[in-house]
């Protein structure tokens, strides 16, 4: 794994460092997988589904970004291609909301 850009530096056993500036050390394997995150970048909706984790692995977004944009102009989403603006809220209108239901005891 290519510790550039990430701030890792090799460690012990096969594993990578990192210090955090809270003063603590964050030590990973080296063969760690890519860290999904919470809220696809193109759209802000949150990733929620496996479906949404796997789109991110190849693309770098949500299921619904990777049908609508990614898939179909995949030589320019690898060289860098994104949606703008405008289009990502075009695009926003026909989406149903994401529904949270809380109980509090």
């Amino acid at each position: 794994m290519s510790t550039a850009g990430d701030g890792f530096k090799p460690y012990v056993g096969d594993r990578l460092i990192k210090d955090h500036p809270s003063g603590f050390s964050i030590i990973v394997p080296t063969d760690r997988t890519p860290v999904v995150p919470l809220f696809c970048p193109v759209c802000d909706y949150a990733l929620r589904s496996r479906d949404d984790e796997e789109a991110y692995l190849e693309f770098e977004c949500c299921d619904r970004c990777s049908r609508l944009w990614a898939s179909g102009r995949r030589e320019a989403w690898k060289a860098g291609w994104r949606p703008s603006t405008v289009q990502v809220q075009a695009a926003e209108v026909d989406r149903p909301p994401l529904v949270i239901s809380l109980e509090v005891d």
